[in-house]
């Protein structure tokens, strides 16, 4: 009696291109992909906030991530020693000019 052993295989997506690796996209160009896709007459902006109030978790999610990152979200803060050797490097900047 031959009995098959049913092994379940699972398939691996290859994310490599061309040129190497794929990441995921950013939050920008997801948003764009689903603007476009959903043939809107609307300004992007418009576009992401009526994501914000649709039913769909994920692209809310997108659409949020979106605009926190449009108003600055990401953009680096300097540290406190970073402000006090700016301001000391311009108080003898000062310094010397006169």
């Amino acid at each position: 009696m031959d009995t098959n052993n049913n092994e379940v295989t699972q398939t691996t997506t290859n994310n490599k291109g061309n040129r190497g690796e794929v990441g995921t996209a950013t939050a920008g160009l997801s948003i764009r992909n689903l603007w476009r896709a959903s043939g809107s007459n609307m300004r992007l902006k418009a576009f992401a906030r009526q994501l914000l109030k649709g039913p769909d978790k994920d692209k809310a999610l997108v659409a949020r991530e979106w605009m926190s990152n449009k108003n600055g979200g990401k953009n680096a803060k300097r540290s406190d020693a970073n402000i006090k050797a700016a301001i000391e490097a311009s108080s003898k900047s000062k310094a010397k000019k006169k």
